[in-house]
């Protein structure tokens, strides 16, 4: 499969580029500035410059021949509205402008739920929440939204929990591992919360 990853450069990015070329697939990278953030030297990676303050034709165009999305991009708190909201919506239209239907969101854990969000990272909740909600219910893409609890930096288990009660902890690696995985899953149109666990990636769902 051809897939666009918006946000390659990003932590789970590049986990996420590196478990979609180990999985045979052909990557186009998305870059805010590909002159200046490396990616994998090898025939199936492309990278492209892809701005997310940028016209939605101008995104169109980044990702044309590819036959799924994967948003992974984030501001790292610095431009919410813009990145991380808005940015996914265009993404979200992008894709459709191509007549690009599977599209996977990278979220935040109880994006849904008000009541579970961090005091200190309410705005982050917020973009997260209306761009799953535009996604949900102003596309008719086919889509996955994954919302990972807190985010780590440890080795990848291989293992995951689906539906936490809380939220605990889960490595980027692992994230990487289910967008890559929601490529091909028997799912549409559903959101996945999940956390570290014990159940394999791969027998999850």
């Amino acid at each position: 499969m051809k897939v666009f990853v918006a946000g390659a450069h990003g932590q789970v990015g590049q986990h996420l580029v590196a478990r979609l070329l180990d999985n045979d697939d052909t990557v186009i990278g998305g870059y805010r500035d590909p002159s200046r953030q490396a990616g994998p030297s090898t025939a199936e990676f492309t990278p492209v410059a892809f701005d997310l303050t940028a016209p939605v034709a101008t995104l169109a165009q980044a990702m044309a021949g590819a036959e799924a999305v994967i948003f992974a991009a984030g501001s790292q708190g610095k431009d919410l509205l813009a990145v991380d909201l808005d940015g996914a919506v265009k993404t979200m239209e992008a894709a459709a402008a191509n007549g690009i239907s599977r599209f996977i969101l990278l979220s935040a854990f109880a994006a849904d739920d008000r009541t579970q969000w961090p005091a200190p990272l309410t705005n982050y909740y917020i973009a997260k929440h209306y761009a799953d909600e535009w996604l949900r219910h102003r596309t008719t893409l086919d889509y996955v939204i994954v919302q990972p609890t807190t985010l780590t930096n440890a080795p990848a288990a291989g293992t995951i929990s689906l539906a936490p009660a809380h939220a605990t902890e889960i490595s980027r690696a692992d994230v990487a591992t289910v967008l890559a995985a929601s490529l091909v899953a028997d799912l549409h149109r559903e959101t996945l919360k999940i956390t570290g666990g014990s159940i394999p990636i791969a027998q999850a769902f």
